[in-house]
């Protein structure tokens, strides 16, 4: 169960910034210099830090994991997003599955009640515009690895007991 905690608190440039990265060389580190390397100086900026260690992309030091790497290859880069917002937000997803598609008040009302009313509400907005802003650079339109095992595993156990002897 997860629920990422990490906004931004302008999220009008998540293209851009995604852009950037793909962009370029992957660092060693992904750092608040990386950041201002790639042309993004705002204090703002920083945050984005945090939010890709809440997708996965970084690890707590700042190293890329496998996700970040994924994600460079542009024709699978939003896909690979989708994925990580979905681990990222599993708490969401778990009560809603398509809540990509919910409005900005609908998941303003699921993150209070799942953050048991602990963030204040300027929190609570900046987390969903996160979460939205997020959802708009992601591709939704294939099932994710995780949906397609599961899947597959369900279709095999059913092959496994239609082909077991029956009394």
């Amino acid at each position: 169960m997860a629920l990422m905690t990490a906004y931004l608190l302008k999220t009008s440039n998540f293209g851009e910034v995604f852009n950037a990265i793909q962009s370029a060389r992957a660092p060693e580190r992904f750092t608040q210099q990386f950041l201002k390397d790639l042309d993004f100086r705002s204090s703002n900026d920083r945050l984005l830090v945090g939010v890709l260690k809440g997708l996965g992309f970084i690890d707590d030091s700042g190293v890329p994991q496998q996700r970040y790497f994924e994600f460079l290859d542009q024709s699978n880069s939003g896909r690979v997003l989708a994925e990580a917002i979905e681990e990222a937000y599993s708490d969401l997803f778990n009560l809603r599955k398509d809540a990509q598609n919910m409005e900005i008040a609908q998941v303003k009302g699921k993150f209070k009640s799942l953050t048991q009313g602990q963030k204040s509400d300027n929190v609570i907005n900046n987390m969903a515009a996160t979460f939205s802003a997020l959802c708009e650079q992601a591709d939704w339109s294939k099932p994710s690895k995780a949906k397609e095992a599961k899947k597959e595993s369900v279709s095999k156990e059913n092959e496994a007991a239609n082909q077991a002897p029956h009394k």
